[in-house]
């Protein structure tokens, strides 16, 4: 994989975001300097080649992050900001489930969606 501007200009936005990221929040961070489409398309190669990963929440919309460390998340489903858990069962649930399901977990991730605390507050300010 040849690594064009576009390229390094999108993951270079994941050396400081340790969040995922969706196709036009990447489109905006970049100042619009790339079309929407070269960045879907980029993505996706980076997706294939295995350097980010996606997920798809209740919005329906798919978002994107590194393929290598561990990320736990809570995501806001009224502002669509995310917060990085960094607590981990993985060792009890993978235990138990290797135990007693006779399952090979290979990787997970975790995520809870709800209402932010910021959200809350101004749902209650609107009452």
């Amino acid at each position: 994989m040849k690594l064009t501007k576009p390229r390094r200009d999108i993951l270079s936005l994941y050396d400081e975001i340790d969040h995922p990221l969706n196709a036009e929040e990447i489109y905006n961070l970049l100042k619009n300097e790339y079309d929407l489409s070269t960045i879907y398309r980029n993505l996706n190669l980076f997706e294939k080649e295995n350097i980010l990963k996606s997920i798809v929440f209740s919005d329906k919309i798919t978002y994107y992050y590194k393929s290598t460390g561990h990320f736990h998340f809570i995501y806001c489903i009224k502002c669509k900001k995310f917060e990085k858990l960094d607590i981990c069962f993985e060792n009890q649930f993978k235990k138990y489930i290797e135990e007693n399901i006779q399952f090979k977990i290979t990787d997970h991730i975790l995520y809870f969606e709800g209402i932010c605390k910021n959200c809350q507050n101004n749902n209650k300010a609107g009452d």
